[in-house]
């Protein structure tokens, strides 16, 4: 009976250790993309799109070796943190940061992409595949600042079309990388008042947007007219929108800086009686704002 409960415990044993087992052989095998390190040819063309500057916060998602974030901490000297869900990447990242002299810049975390914390981040590199990216999109663009730059290697975001892309030869293979620029969100309704022709009017502007561009109706007044000239850099806006206002030509150029629910900077009134220079501060109703990316194609 004794010889029956030991090995029943030992089976016991045996059992639990088999399920931890496959469960961290399960994490390890399956990744959402192969490990496939980037050449350093590629990694070099990557900081140099992703424009590295002091203060910046670089993310690697799908870290790999840790190559790239070890190049961005040793070229321009910023905080740079991988991620990635195989455990022997991280260690590997660890090890190369350790002989590059970095650690004190980097950080190697395993963990999931898609429930990671980046909203810090300045900049973003991915090697992963398009159908990850798309999985990733809806994220990156709700929770990372507008500015924030994006770097894909190889892959694209299918609709959110890249600010520019370039190629890179390696051993006659070509390396396409793309880049982008996080817009602001300036979906749904805005408000604030104009000094025109002595009198202050109300304005209010309604916009859709489709990632990077976005157009609207602006009414002044009593008088709506469609945005023209619009432009949207991360968070910098941009438009223009033409009156006919007492048998005169009106234009107004609008530029400014969106923060959350609001937009602030100055417009230029251009009429027959010359040209104004004015400040604005338009107030988005929070209730009309919606993402700009669901997860659905687009």
């Amino acid at each position: 009976m004794r010889k029956a409960r030991q090995f029943a415990r030992a089976a016991l044993f045996l059992f639990s250790w088999g399920i931890l087992f496959s469960a961290f052989v399960g994490q390890e095998v399956h990744r959402d993309v192969p490990y496939v390190p980037s050449p350093p040819e590629v990694v070099e063309e990557m900081l140099r799109l992703a424009q590295l500057k002091p203060g910046d916060i670089l993310y690697d998602l799908g870290c790999g070796d840790g190559r790239i974030v070890v190049a961005a901490a040793q070229k321009a000297g910023i905080k740079a943190i991988g991620i990635d869900i195989d455990p022997e990447r991280i260690e590997e990242s660890w090890q190369n940061a350790r002989q590059a002299g970095v650690t004190n810049l980097v950080e190697f975390r395993q963990g999931d992409l898609f429930t990671a914390d980046i909203h810090d981040a300045s900049v973003v590199t991915l090697y992963l595949l398009t159908y990850v990216n798309l999985k990733l999109r809806p994220k990156l663009l709700s929770e990372l600042k507008p500015g924030t730059r994006l770097v894909s290697h190889n892959y694209a975001m299918d609709t959110w079309k890249p600010d520019q892309t370039t190629t890179v030869v390696v051993d006659d293979s070509v390396h396409t990388v793309y880049f982008w620029v996080v817009p602001a969100n300036l979906t749904g309704t805005w408000q604030w008042s104009l000094p025109l022709n002595q009198r202050k009017v109300d304005c209010r502007l309604e916009v859709d947007q489709h990632f990077q561009w976005f157009q609207g109706k602006l009414t002044v007044g009593r008088d709506t007219v469609v945005i023209q000239e619009t432009k949207l850099d991360g968070p910098k806006v941009n438009f223009q929108a033409v009156l006919a206002d007492r048998n005169q030509r009106i234009v107004l150029d609008f530029s400014g800086q969106a923060q959350g629910d609001q937009i602030t900077g100055t417009a230029i009134i251009k009429s027959n009686n010359g040209e104004e220079k004015i400040t604005w501060k338009a107030t988005r109703d929070p209730k009309t704002k919606k993402p700009l990316d669901t997860g659905e194609s687009n």
